[in-house]
Formats: C-alpha cells, sequence, structure tokens
C-alpha cells in the first residue's frame, strides 16, 4: 500500500472518533441549553398563572360580595313593598 493512501486512511480513521465526539458534546450542549430555557419559561409560566389564579380568587370574591348584596337589597325592597 502507498504511504500516502496509508497515512490518508489513518487520518480518516483517526479523525471519526473526533468528530462523533465532537457532535455529542454539541448536541448535549444545545440539548443542556434547551433544557434550562424551558425551565426558565415553565417558571415564568407559574408565576404568571399564580396571579391568574390569584385574579380569578379576588374576583369570585367581589362577585359573591355583589351578589350578597343585591340579596340584601332585594330583601329590603321585598319587605318595604310588604308593609305597604
Amino acid at each position: 500500500m502507498p504511504p500516502d493512501v496509508f497515512l490518508t486512511a489513518l487520518a480518516m480513521f483517526c479523525s471519526v472518533p473526533v468528530l462523533i465526539t465532537g457532535m455529542v458534546l454539541v448536541s448535549r450542549y444545545f440539548s443542556q441549553r434547551r433544557l434550562t430555557s424551558n425551565a426558565q419559561t415553565s417558571e415564568d409560566v407559574m408565576r404568571h398563572l399564580e396571579r391568574i389564579e390569584q385574579t380569578v380568587d379576588a374576583t369570585a370574591l367581589e362577585v359573591e360580595r355583589l351578589a350578597e348584596a343585591n340579596r340584601f337589597v332585594a330583601k329590603l325592597l321585598a319587605e318595604k313593598s310588604e308593609a305597604r
């Protein structure tokens, strides 16, 4: 076998594992980066959902108070009309 062919084959044989290792490392880097950004996004979404939940609870409480006030006024008006 000529020396040029042998050196070319040896270079290809040695460079394949290096390229594969590099590709695996780059792949891991990007997957870790994506997971980190997803975790941050998830935390942001959870904070938004908690605020929405608090807003809905506060709104439900105010609606219940308004309904109670409406029932009270209706009761007063009914008593007033019965008294006449």
